[in-house]
C-alpha cells in the first residue's frame, strides 16, 4: 500500500526547493483544510532552520574579519549622517511576545500574510547584516562588471513585524481613498535595496505585494528576481552576503566554513 508523505515529511528528508515549488504552485489552494497545516508546518520548519543558520553565520563572519554595523562609517565617510545610523535596524531582533496578536491585526485590516513572510515575522524576527570586509568589497569591485547589480554585497536584510507597519498601511490606504484610488495591492517593506542600505540613493524597496494568500512570494524589485524564501536560501549560501557570488572563486575556503553545517531551507 503506498502512503503519501506529508510535505513536511518530505521537507524534513531533504526535498526542501521542491516541497517549497509544489506549495508555491498551490497558490491560494495552500489553504485549503487538508493541505493548510502541513503547509504552516512546512513554514514554520523553515524559519526555524533559517534563524538556526544566521545564529551559526554571525559569529563566524566576525572570526574571518566582517564588521557588522555602522560605526566603521563614522571614521570612513565624510558628513556621516549619524541620524540615519540611529534609525537603522539592529543586527538581529527576536519577535515580540505579542507577534501573533500583531500579525492577526494587520491581516484584519490589510488581507493575508504568504505563509512564508509570517513564519519569518514568528520565528526569526528582524535581520540586518549591514556591515563590511574591506578585502572581500576590493574584490567584489575589482571582479564585478558595472552593468551587473548590486552596486555591493547587498547585506541580508529583513525588516521585523512591529506595530508601525500596521500603522503605514492604514496611512497608505487613507492616502489612497482620498485620491479616489482603490487601495487594492499594498507594497509591504521587506527591506530597503542594496543601495540605500549604505544611505546611497536607489531603486526603492525590496517589496511584496499584500494581501497574498499563498504559501510564498516574489520578492519584488530584488536583482535575483525570486521568491523570500529562495532569496533567503540565496543569501544564506553566501554567508548573508549574496553578492559574494561574483568573488565566490576566490573565496573557497571562507565560503565553505560559512557553509558547515547550516541547515538546508
Amino acid at each position: 500500500m503506498h502512503i503519501t508523505r506529508s510535505y513536511l515529511s518530505r521537507y524534513q528528508h531533504g526535498e526542501c526547493q521542491h516541497v517549497w515549488q509544489v506549495l508555491y504552485t498551490l497558490g491560494t489552494n495552500v489553504h485549503q483544510a487538508e493541505v493548510y497545516p502541513d503547509a504552516w508546518a512546512v513554514a514554520i520548519e523553515t524559519m526555524q532552520r533559517v534563524r538556526h543558520n544566521v545564529e551559526i553565520l554571525i559569529p563566524r563572519l566576525e572570526e574571518l574579519g566582517y564588521q557588522f554595523g555602522y560605526e566603521w562609517l563614522k571614521d570612513e565617510w565624510l558628513n556621516v549622517d549619524e541620524e540615519w545610523i540611529e534609525l537603522q535596524p539592529a543586527l538581529f531582533a527576536p519577535p515580540p511576545a505579542n507577534i501573533i496578536k500583531q500579525i492577526r491585526d494587520f491581516e484584519a485590516q490589510a488581507g493575508p500574510l504568504p505563509l512564508s513572510i509570517k513564519a519569518f515575522y514568528s520565528e526569526v524576527g528582524g535581520i540586518n547584516f549591514f556591515g563590511r570586509h574591506p578585502t572581500w568589497e576590493h574584490l567584489f569591485e575589482r571582479e564585478k562588471s558595472l552593468e551587473q547589480p548590486p552596486s555591493n554585497l547587498d547585506p541580508l536584510a529583513v525588516i521585523g513585524f512591529s506595530e508601525k507597519i500596521l500603522e503605514d498601511y492604514i496611512s497608505w490606504r487613507e492616502v489612497m481613498q482620498k485620491k479616489g484610488l482603490k487601495a487594492s495591492s499594498y507594497p509591504l517593506m521587506i527591506s530597503v535595496d542594496s543601495d540605500l542600505k549604505y544611505d546611497v540613493s536607489g531603486s526603492g524597496i525590496y517589496e511584496i505585494e499584500v494581501p497574498n494568500p499563498s504559501a510564498d512570494a516574489m520578492l519584488l524589485n530584488e536583482w535575483h528576481n525570486t521568491t523570500f524564501v529562495n532569496y533567503l536560501r540565496i543569501c544564506l549560501q553566501y554567508g548573508g552576503l549574496p553578492g559574494l557570488q561574483y568573488i565566490s572563486g576566490f573565496l573557497s575556503e571562507e565560503l565553505s566554513y560559512l557553509r558547515q553545517d547550516l541547515l538546508p531551507i
